[in-house]
């Protein structure tokens, strides 16, 4: 299973942003996805951070 998930692995993070109250993710395929630790990480912390962003300006 390792093999064929290699071929569609994300390896960069995603880069949601914040508008007008909501959080906005342009950049994800619209099927499921396998990202690498390191790309999950990092778009985790960057959700977080959006929501947090999105609720200040609503």
């Amino acid at each position: 299973m390792r093999k064929d998930a290699d071929k569609d692995l994300i390896t960069q993070p995603l880069t949601p942003t914040a508008k007008h109250g909501i959080v906005v993710v342009k950049d994800p395929p619209y099927a499921a996805m396998s990202l690498s630790p390191d790309a999950a990480e990092i778009s985790g912390l960057r959700l977080v951070d959006a929501a947090d962003r999105a609720r200040k300006r609503d």
